[in-house]
């Protein structure tokens, strides 16, 4: 299974419409800060949306997805102060047999195993903080592993581990001071 991951595209449709219509998927999730209406054409196009902070409420805070290795943890992240650390979600999924967790919320593009559980981050399709001067989404696929895979939002380049790996330390660094 072949996954679209999406966040934070904060009403830059045309970046988001350029990803969903020149990627190919099995299904497509965004993690919030979509900025959609009730009415928006997009809702029809991902299998799951959740809530993110600059999101309407008419959308779920956090959602599940079943794939071939069981089911993945969908939230925004700011509920569960992805920034501090990953404990509130481990927490909160802690009796649900989980271990892939997609969020958004940081604009930087990461995955990291944490307390057993995967959590996946693609960035921000609009523009990350960080040094990869791009907006990005994540492509995971999922079958009896998984592989995850970072790409530039306006080229669908794949982006370098080594922008990938700079960008974490940033954001690393910013977590130290938000705690």
């Amino acid at each position: 299974m072949k996954i679209l991951v999406v966040s934070d595209s904060h009403g830059y449709d045309e970046e988001l419409e350029f990803v969903l219509k020149n990627v190919t998927y099995d299904a497509a999730i965004h993690c919030g800060d979509c900025h959609f209406d009730e009415e928006s054409p997009f809702l029809k196009l991902f299998d799951i949306i959740v809530q993110g902070n600059h999101d309407e409420s008419f959308l779920p805070l956090d959602a599940t997805f079943k794939t071939p290795l069981g089911d993945v943890f969908i939230c925004h992240g700011h509920t569960f102060h992805v920034y501090k650390s990953y404990d509130e979600i481990v927490q909160h999924i802690a009796d649900k047999n989980i271990s892939i967790c997609f969020h958004g919320h940081t604009h930087v593009p990461h995955v990291e195993k944490y307390n057993n559980i995967l959590f996946i981050n693609p960035g921000s399709t609009m523009f990350n903080r960080g040094l990869s001067e791009c907006g990005s989404y994540a492509i995971v696929e999922i079958t009896n592993k998984v592989t995850v895979q970072f790409y530039d939002s306006r080229t669908l380049k794949k982006i370098p581990q080594s922008v990938i790996d700079k960008d974490q330390d940033i954001l690393n660094e910013f977590k130290l001071f938000s705690k």
